[in-house]
């Protein structure tokens, strides 16, 4: 059993009809009454799915992507910070221009 998930369609909003004094139901005018059945308690809800839309797997995609981002190593930046205020950090220009190739072709994927 697949379920989508669908935008409301506002204009049968105006055509439920829901009477007082009877118990609580949803009907479409015109619409023939739903026959009411309850699944088999022996039905296993295995077999049911569930689509994401395109913004619903982009979404999933960044969450993913953002857990793979390494955390912060605040010790490392001291450390550099320090090092450029003394005049000890060293730039290997040969690693800055792998890194900026590596993702350059990460980018154009």
């Amino acid at each position: 059993m697949s379920n989508r998930i669908v935008p409301v369609d506002h204009g049968m909003l105006g055509k439920v009809n829901n009477k007082p004094g009877k118990a609580s139901t949803t009907e479409v005018a015109g619409a023939p009454a739903p026959s009411v059945q309850k699944p088999a308690q022996s039905e296993s809800s295995a077999s049911d799915t569930v689509e994401l839309t395109g913004s619903g797997k982009l979404l999933a995609q960044a969450e993913e992507t953002l857990a793979a981002i390494p955390t912060i190593d605040s010790a490392k930046v001291a450390d550099v910070r320090q090092s450029i205020k003394d005049g000890d950090y060293v730039i290997d220009a040969e690693k800055i221009t792998d890194a900026l190739l590596r993702s350059d072709l990460e980018l154009s994927k």
